[in-house]
């Protein structure tokens, strides 16, 4: 797996193998793994995803110079969308095809990526809660991004009842025409949009953060993983049931379609259409319930 969501999944998996196994992990994202230094992580090579080659080349010297033992078994950590139906969520579905029971992915968020995200804070100086906030995006690597994204308009009508009560940090790493924003502007406090924060100051900044808010993808996972309260607005192609495993590492908040849409299809005319007044109350109760009416 390389998505940065996939990966945090993935540490259940590589917990429950590594108790009897020794395991060389392919991966574009060592640090997920810092806690686990059994694990020899292998890069990818040079065929890949944009942002994770990006990170496989700042982390190089995470990576081993060893090669796995010559006929040593090789098992693909994946999660094809009818396991998930049947299973009931992403990570009973990854543990499932590894022969193993779904477990803990959560994530000790290191003291030294606290430090990055403290020195950052210096810099911004908030003066409310921070909330991390991730813009709508599309993208040519992944096809499925449209359908998966939630409607514009309710994304951004809920992001617009909220955003006055946080400092808000927006992240992306855009490129244009390889990856951009859709839907209505979403003003934010700071913006970093070219990839100019590395995956420690991520991680250190979402722990530091009161809340988390996007559409489905790591920024879920990362929430349940580090303990970060979570608002999660789904759109088409899935449902809450895929990140429900984690659901019990913090508190979470899915916000869901008047009619989900579980297809796992990448081109699905999706109805997407969100109940907003229910909403509306649901987010209301959830930021009285973290402190942050």
């Amino acid at each position: 797996m390389h998505g940065l969501g996939d990966n945090l999944h993935q540490r259940s998996v590589l917990r429950e193998l590594g108790k009897t196994r020794e395991i060389w992990l392919e991966t574009s994202w060592p640090c997920v793994y810092w806690d686990m230094p059994a694990i020899r992580c292998l890069p990818r090579g040079e065929q890949g995803l944009r942002t994770q080659l990006k990170n496989q080349a700042r982390e190089a010297e995470s990576f081993t110079r060893e090669r796995p033992p010559t006929g040593a078994p090789v098992l693909r950590v994946h999660y094809p969308p009818r396991e998930v139906k049947e299973r009931g969520s992403v990570l009973r579905a990854m543990s499932h095809m590894c022969g193993v029971p779904p477990g803990d992915f959560r994530l000790p968020v290191k003291a030294e990526w606290l430090s990055k995200a403290d020195e950052l804070l210096k810099e911004l100086k908030p003066d409310r809660p921070l909330m991390f906030f991730r813009p709508l995006v599309n993208r040519k690597e992944w096809t499925g991004g449209l359908t998966r994204n939630p409607d514009e308009g309710n994304y951004a009508e809920l992001y617009e009842m909220i955003r006055r009560r946080f400092f808000v940090v927006s992240v992306a790493d855009l490129v244009k025409d390889v990856e951009w924003t859709v839907g209505p502007e979403a003003k934010a406090d700071a913006v970093f949009h070219r990839g100019e924060l590395d995956i420690e100051t991520l991680f250190g900044l979402a722990k530091r953060s009161a809340l988390l808010f996007g559409a489905p993808g790591f920024i879920t996972v990362m929430g349940q993983a580090i303990g970060t309260p979570t608002v999660t607005v789904f759109g088409g192609y899935e449902d809450k049931s895929s990140f429900s495993s984690g659901a019990a590492f913090t508190k979470w908040l899915p916000i869901e379609p008047i009619r989900p849409c579980p297809c796992w299809t990448h081109h699905h005319n999706c109805r997407k259409r969100v109940d907003m007044p229910k909403a509306v109350h649901a987010l209301r109760d959830f930021l009285k319930g973290i402190g942050c009416e």
